[in-house]
């Protein structure tokens, strides 16, 4: 048993840290006996959990105290810590990286006491990129280069079974068996699609970007054969990748969490020598994770680029794509505008529509309230979270008009969220102005309409049920018409 307790109380614990800031606080310690201390230490680092193997780091780590304490004996010590400058907070659906403040006090003969203290942080730049090879482009010398590269595997494999069948028939036929359907299926998918289309050049021009930026990337061939596609498409997708396990045990989990194809050509015929050239410029979404590599726990973004030839191998390219920080500061919760400044007594309309000036000015009446001054007060608020919590209690149980763009579905059940519909969607989608990120709870009656807007604007009636401060987006429970 322990022979004294410790607790870590942090000075700011709703504070937003950087890469690089000081974090403070005090560590108490309550001891329950007489006791000797090695040494009374506290941590600032981050680490992993979910479905993947742990991987864990350390910012920064200091001794308080080394010495005695008496039973019922109470201290507190003041601490000052580094903060990791990456990777960055973030909870998904396989993986979770935290920042912690760790304390220990080393015990003689003992169990060693422990604390945690939890707290955020969001990077400002990311790591250095020439520690990330990222491919941008696949031309004419590795194209050739994987022409030859097969070649010459099939040269090998043919000579080895001319070898083994003169030595053993039997064992020849049985490795033929296997090798030539291998090598086939490996030449059908690489070797054909290059028979049409020639060589392709693929480069993204973007490899690194921030949420909210731009990707541009270029796509062109040159047909050496007449053939009709279906079609040729370029599709963001946004992956979790961990690993559990080791050795023989080893397993590799994978969720795909984000999705974006655009279609650059639709169904058509490719004439001979026709050079087709096209060039990919479309948004990432504001509020997307960033790119990391955590020993065996990754979060990928690549770019697939496809050209669909029916009855025939599909041409497909992988591009992996870096997200990361702008370098934009880190906006702290602030006191929320006097203008959105809440009256617990004054209902719903007086809380979201009091006027700036003038303390006497009536409310409007709650029929007058738009969905984009309550979007706007909200958008405003967003990074003070007791200021939202009386915002949104404020309007909870408000129907409104909203105009929306989907951004994905989420995979979320009954159990895991009551305000999904039976049988309906919960979406994530943002308003049109300002961009206030939200979750629609979608009825089943309603799902062809939503999935046919696309990435357009869907105009929606829906009452607010509440706040998802995970993801800091508004609840909004779709009305069927």
């Amino acid at each position: 048993m322990a022979k004294c307790d410790l607790s870590i109380e942090l000075d700011h614990p709703e504070r937003i840290y950087v890469g690089g800031d000081k974090i403070t606080g005090t560590l108490h310690v309550l001891a329950d006996a007489d006791v000797k201390c090695k040494g009374l230490e506290v941590t600032s680092g981050w680490r992993t959990h979910g479905r993947g193997n742990i991987a864990r780091g350390t910012a920064e780590t200091l001794t308080l105290f080394v010495g005695e304490w008496t039973a019922g004996q109470r201290e507190a010590y003041r601490f000052e810590l580094e903060v990791a400058d990456w990777p960055p907070s973030y909870h998904g659906n396989y993986i979770n990286v935290d920042h912690y403040v760790d304390a220990r006090a080393k015990i003689p003969w003992a169990f060693d006491p422990k604390a945690s203290k939890e707290f955020v942080m969001r990077p400002v730049s990311g790591p250095d990129p020439g520690d990330a090879q990222v491919a941008t482009a696949v031309g004419g010398c590795i194209g050739y280069g994987l022409v030859a590269l097969v070649l010459g595997l099939m040269v090998v494999a043919f000579g080895f079974l001319i070898v083994t069948f003169v030595v053993n028939p039997f064992a020849g036929l049985i490795a033929g068996g296997i090798v030539i359907p291998l090598v086939g299926f490996f030449a059908a998918k690489k070797l054909l699609p290059k028979w049409l289309l020639g060589n392709v050049h693929a480069e993204l021009l973007t490899p690194q970007v921030a949420p909210g930026d731009r990707i541009r990337a270029r796509l062109a061939f040159q047909p050496k054969r007449r053939f009709t596609i279906n079609s040729i498409s370029a599709q963001l997708t946004g992956t979790e990748v961990c690993v559990s396990g080791s050795g023989s045990n080893r397993t590799t989990h994978r969720n795909t969490f984000f999705t974006d194809r655009h279609e650059l050509e639709g169904q058509s015929t490719l004439q001979a020598g026709d050079r087709k050239e096209f060039n990919l410029d479309f948004p990432i979404p504001g509020d997307v994770p960033y790119s990391f590599d955590l020993a065996d726990n990754d979060l990928n973004w690549t770019i697939e680029l496809r050209v669909d030839i029916p009855r025939w191998p599909d041409w497909t390219q992988s591009l992996k794509l870096l997200v990361g920080p702008a370098g934009d500061p880190i906006e702290q919760p602030q006191p929320a505008p006097s203008h959105a400044a809440l009256d617990p007594v004054a209902g719903p309309a007086g809380a979201v529509g009091a006027a700036a000036a003038g303390a006497g000015a009536a409310a409007p009446p709650q029929d007058e309230i738009t969905f984009v001054e309550t979007a706007s007060h909200l958008w405003e608020a967003r990074y003070d979270a007791e200021q939202v919590d009386l915002l949104v209690e404020a309007v909870t149980g408000m129907t409104f008009e909203i105009d929306t763009f989907i951004e994905r579905r989420l995979l979320y059940s009954g159990e895991e969220d009551p305000h999904v519909y039976d049988d309906g969607y919960a979406v994530w989608a943002r308003h049109s102005d300002p961009p206030l990120p939200l979750v629609l709870y979608i009825p089943h009656e309603l799902a062809d309409e939503f999935e046919q807007a696309g990435r357009d604007l869907w105009r929606c009636r829906g009452t607010i049920v509440g706040w998802d401060h995970q993801h800091r987006r508004l609840q909004i429970k779709v009305l069927v018409r």
